[in-house]
């Protein structure tokens, strides 16, 4: 089993004022309204991430997860969560995301991408090359006839970096 992440540091945050050119550009992003309402949710918090901007991208992403967890975009929304709180520099926030997509739909389309993630949360974490192997082990063992080959190779390369045995 991979390395269950510890707790999420609480923090404070005060409100910021809004700054009017991000708001032009959250404007900007197109919400589609299609007969899908959680694939609608995800492809814009898509949208959001992919224009970086990723606290907004947080709110329709867990609207997926909460409201739709039997939607196969619930997994491609936890893990893109994961991936937004990583490219924020937030890896404690990022290493749950992916956990909890990987415990949550292990059978989610984006359970073996989490299990990936998580082993680059932890590593920027400072954890142990011995806890970041146990995930790379974990993927493999889970899902080592279902990943892409690029995965595969990805994996294998970050495994000899961390000198994985």
């Amino acid at each position: 089993k991979p390395i269950v992440p510890s707790a999420p540091e609480k923090t404070t945050t005060k409100p910021t004022p809004v700054d009017p050119e991000r708001a032009a550009r959250v404007a900007a992003i197109e919400k589609p309204a299609t007969s899908d309402p959680a694939d609608d949710l995800y492809v814009y918090g898509f949208r959001l991430w992919q224009a970086k901007l990723y606290t907004e991208a947080e709110a329709p992403l867990k609207q997926v997860v909460a409201k739709y967890p039997t939607h196969r975009r619930a997994s491609w929304a936890q893990n893109l969560l994961g991936r937004s709180y990583l490219d924020q520099g937030k890896p404690s926030l990022a290493s749950h995301a992916f956990y909890d997509n990987y415990k949550n739909f292990p059978d989610g389309e984006r359970a073996p991408d989490s299990l990936f993630y998580l082993a680059a949360a932890l590593k920027r974490l400072g954890k142990t090359s011995t806890d970041v192997c146990k995930v790379y082990d974990e993927l493999l063992d889970v899902y080592g006839t279902r990943i892409s080959v690029t995965m595969k190779a990805d994996v294998a390369r970050n495994r000899t970096a961390e000198k994985c045995k």
